[in-house]
């Protein structure tokens, strides 16, 4: 299947969600009271705006159209009776011509449903691919998760058994006992199957968001005066369904951004020695648990010290230690003013990062002056379930998700060296720092210097994690934090084992940037 027949397919299951949505919301809109009239209203002029938009993007002209005077009657009811009558059978009309132009296959228009009203009928997907709602997806994952937090349970219950069964001699015994783990296992290969199955269908490549940036840049690239051209790698990245409208809003921003902002009107590139045409690249990839999505243009760049003169004078400041960049992520940066300098991309951007960061993910900003930008956007795969190693710290234990970890080691006393109060240690030819999970999370007083070392590594950056013992590993099921614990730093989320015992999802993210230099208690 071609690019275009598979986004056309996409197109086509939407626009039937929508029409199937539209049509309902006509049939019951005279039975409602003034307000929610109102409020059904404005539903109806949304979804209508937004199928013309779709239809637009599509280059279906005739379908755009068509879209563009139901809305019309729509919005013309806001001072006189929606015209429902004439409204039905533009819908069955829309679905006629969507056939038509290629939204349904054969098969489909075969398989369709006769109207009572001797319409046309209502296309029912049969092909290969089925529209599933979301919400349809979350119920089916929770309950799998509930069988992962089973699983584990029963783990441990088989491992107690076994124990116990060991002081009995008897054979009948110990022979019931491999049975019921010759089941287990069979039990936990079924198990994986399907889990593999569950979080595939959560999984959306990143080539559905790619069709409306080209939308995007051509748009705004004309409305700019600018040639720009879009080139995209990568488009089978998959991404969680639950992060895909964050990973399009956050690539309409920037692409949008580096259109109006980085790119120089064609004569200025001449001047400058650069081709008429700018370029965008968005470039996406899976790294382990996470996405990475790089958004760079050949553009002006970014000048730093000009970025800073001007965040100066409007009384913008960064934290302690941030980037060259960071002012873009600024609220107070997000003005029309900025756009007087190359470097104004601040609109937009605070919400952006913001979001990103909730989702545990991070954007990263490079720039060189004349040469162009690049924006980094890294997201978790998948939100949902993540094998970790589990750690006892004092009477506390917490899960530290795989992919991060590059090492655990025994931690004997006398290897660990203290550089400015902060713990360091020699691994492979380098000397990273070590961070006590006691001290860090108010358990302990003092450094340990003995137990176990686990290194991980994010944002190319190690550091050793020192805990008291390593308990083993676990798939986990990933919870939000209670309002109440706040955001702990550190803490992307949390967990219950197999025994009931809740415990903390560490964030390896956020624990290399822990600063190492604390002191100990007296």
């Amino acid at each position: 299947m071609s690019g275009f027949e598979s986004l056309l397919q996409d197109y086509a299951l939407d626009a039937r969600e929508r029409l199937d949505r539209i049509e309902q919301w006509l049939l019951t809109i005279e039975m409602l009271g003034a307000s929610e009239r109102t409020e059904q209203l404005a539903r109806l002029k949304a979804e209508l705006h937004t199928l013309k938009g779709n239809s637009g993007m599509m280059g279906l002209t005739e379908l755009q159209q068509a879209a563009h005077a139901m809305e019309d009657i729509v919005v013309a009811a806001a001072a006189a009776p929606l015209d429902v009558a004439a409204l039905l059978p533009a819908v069955d009309q829309f679905r006629h011509r969507l056939a038509e132009a290629g939204g349904t296959g054969a098969d489909e228009e075969s398989a369709g449903v006769a109207r009572p009203d001797g319409g046309a009928p209502t296309a029912v997907a049969t092909s290969a691919s089925v529209r599933v709602p979301f919400a349809v997806l979350d119920p089916l994952l929770d309950q799998f998760a509930e069988l992962v937090i089973l699983r584990n349970r029963l783990v441990a219950t088989i491992g107690a058994g076994r124990r116990l069964s060991a002081r009995d001699a008897s054979g009948p015994m110990r022979a019931a006992w491999e049975d019921t783990e010759l089941a287990f296992e069979a039990l936990d290969r079924a198990l994986a199957h399907v889990q593999t199955g569950v979080m595939g269908l959560r999984l959306t490549p990143l080539e559905s968001l790619f069709g409306s940036l080209q939308r995007i840049v051509f748009d705004v690239a004309h409305r700019e005066g600018k040639q720009v051209k879009l080139v995209t790698e990568g488009g089978e990245t998959p991404l969680d369904k639950a992060l895909l409208d964050l990973a399009a809003e956050a690539l309409g921003h920037l692409v949008r951004n580096a259109v109006v902002h980085a790119i120089e009107l064609p004569a200025e590139r001449m001047a400058a020695g650069k081709r008429a045409q700018g370029q965008v690249r968005v470039r996406a990839a899976a790294r382990g648990d996470e996405v990475v999505i790089e958004v760079a243009d050949d553009g002006a760049g970014i000048d730093a010290a000009k970025l800073a003169t001007v965040a100066a004078d409007r009384g913008v400041t960064t934290p302690v230690g941030a980037g060259p960049f960071d002012v873009l992520f600024e609220s107070g940066f997000t003005t029309k003013a900025a756009t007087d300098i190359s470097a104004g991309r601040g609109v937009g951007l605070s919400a952006v990062r913001d979001a990103v960061r909730r989702q545990g993910g991070r954007i990263e900003v490079q720039s060189t002056v004349g040469r162009g930008s690049l924006f980094r956007l890294r997201l978790p795969l998948s939100v949902s379930i993540v094998r970790a190693m589990l750690l006892r710290v004092d009477a506390e234990l917490y899960a530290l998700p795989l992919p991060h970890i590059v090492e655990s080691r025994r931690f004997v006393e006398g290897e660990d060296h203290e550089v400015n109060h902060a713990g360091v240690i020699r691994w492979r030819d380098e000397v990273i720092p070590l961070l006590d999970l006691g001290c860090h999370y108010g358990t302990a007083n003092r450094r340990r210097r003995a137990g176990y070392v686990i290194v991980i590594e994010a944002f190319g950056r190690h550091r050793g994690l020192v805990a008291d013992a390593i308990l083993g590993m676990q798939e986990v099921v990933v919870r939000g934090l209670d309002p109440i614990l706040g955001k702990p730093v550190g803490v992307s989320g949390s967990t219950v084992l197999g025994d009931g015992t809740p415990i903390l999802i560490l964030d390896p993210r956020t624990l290399v940037q822990v600063e190492p230099f604390v002191e100990e208690a007296a």
